[in-house]
Formats: C-alpha cells, sequence, structure tokens
C-alpha cells in the first residue's frame, strides 16, 4: 500500500496545525511551489510543511473514551465494504447504544482518513 494511503491528507493535516496539534510526525507534507510532496519528516528544514500522521500516531492522538457530564461515549471504528473499501468511526455510550445525535458517524476512504476527520471534529467542537 502506498504510503499517500497511510497518512492524512494535506488538507486534513493543515487543519490539524491550525488546530494546534504538535506538528511531530514520521512524515511530513511539503508544500513546494505549486506541488506537494510527502517526505521523511528529518528531511524537511526551512519549508512549509505539514505533519502527515500515520493510522497509528492519529491512533495515539484519539480518545478512547470521551467523558461527558455522566456518561461515558466509547471511539469505535470499522471497515465496510461496497464496490470499494471505507471506513467508519463512530461513538457509542454503551455496546447497545450509538449516539448519533451527538456525535456522527465518519465515513472516508482511507483508515488515516476517517481518524484525522475525527480528531478534528472533536477538536473544532471542543471534545478534547
Amino acid at each position: 500500500m502506498k504510503i499517500e494511503k497511510q497518512v492524512c491528507t494535506i488538507d486534513q493535516a493543515k487543519k490539524l496545525a491550525d488546530l494546534g496539534v504538535k506538528q511531530d510526525a514520521f512524515f511530513k507534507w511539503v508544500v513546494t511551489g505549486n506541488s506537494t510532496d510527502l517526505l521523511i519528516s528529518s528531511s524537511v528544514e526551512n519549508m512549509e510543511s505539514y505533519s502527515a500522521f500515520s493510522v497509528a500516531e492519529l491512533g495515539v492522538l484519539l480518545p478512547s473514551v470521551i467523558h461527558l457530564e455522566d456518561d461515558d461515549y466509547y471511539l469505535h471504528g470499522s471497515i465496510g465494504n461496497r464496490e470499494d473499501e471505507f471506513y467508519y468511526i463512530w461513538f457509542l455510550s454503551s455496546f447497545e447504544n450509538v449516539e448519533w445525535e451527538t456525535f456522527p458517524a465518519i465515513e472516508k476512504d482511507t483508515e488515516a482518513e476517517a481518524r484525522a476527520e475525527s480528531l478534528i471534529w472533536l477538536l473544532e467542537n471542543k471534545y478534547l
């Protein structure tokens, strides 16, 4: 699998940087002129760059449980299959009760994109 499918998108990387997520990832999206390249972090100096968080790095940044008032909400994810694979992430207040009204289900083409989008949503809505 190409590394580009294992990290968040450049747009998600920029948004995470804007939201204050520490820019500390093994790979970086580097913007040079009209192109965007994916490079190893140690090779990036004095260039416009954003952390290209991997599935594993995003897993560390995402909470497994969110505590709201008297309830705990648990992060869950799954892979679906239609014509192509897609990834879901959602929150449960119990293993029987999906909280669609409180938290949206996030569906993206890759697991990294789904995790990054979930983190962005949680940060924008002040759940972290």
